[in-house]
């Protein structure tokens, strides 16, 4: 995730401060808050004054409060699962749900609430075994394949 501005413009907020770069006369940073991580990097996701963090060590979604960015603050969490490690998130503005890939060939959608930041796992969405979300393990495929999927980065158009 490339720096961002909050919409007060206040301060530069950066995921990881690992991979930061900045081209400013004399920059200063702070470590606002950690998230536990795990084997897989996480890509987040800003919609409005939030920030929806895939936490692969949590097994789930962090979100936290960016309006001040000095101070950020968690206002939800969602396990996904057991073992499932979030990876990459994309956010829907349409239909208000956010997708998430990671560990395995399964695919989650979530509802967020972006009025006060809540998180939550859409139940609705699962295929024939029940769970919420897709299972891509040990499909027939369209185009002729059988195998497993699994997906890695999404995005949604409009």
């Amino acid at each position: 995730m490339w720096p961002r501005n909050p919409s007060n413009g206040s301060i530069t907020l950066h995921h990881d401060l690992l991979r930061s770069q900045y081209a400013c006369p004399k920059p200063t940073q702070a470590l606002l808050t950690i998230c536990a991580r795990g084997t897989l990097p996480s890509v987040p996701t800003v919609v409005g004054h939030y920030l929806i963090q895939s936490v692969p060590a949590l097994h789930g979604i962090v979100v936290l409060d960016i309006a001040h960015g000095d101070k950020p603050v968690e206002v939800s969490r969602v396990r996904l699962n057991d073992t499932f490690e979030p990876h990459w998130t994309g956010w829907d503005a349409k239909t208000q749900r956010i997708v998430v890939t990671g560990s395995e060939p399964r695919l989650y959608l979530l509802k967020f609430d972006a009025q006060v930041g809540r998180v939550t796992i859409d139940e609705a969405f699962h295929d024939a075994d029940g769970v919420p979300g897709f299972n891509l393990a040990d499909r027939e495929w369209p185009h002729g394949w059988k195998g497993s999927g699994l997906p890695h980065g999404v995005v949604a158009s409009r």
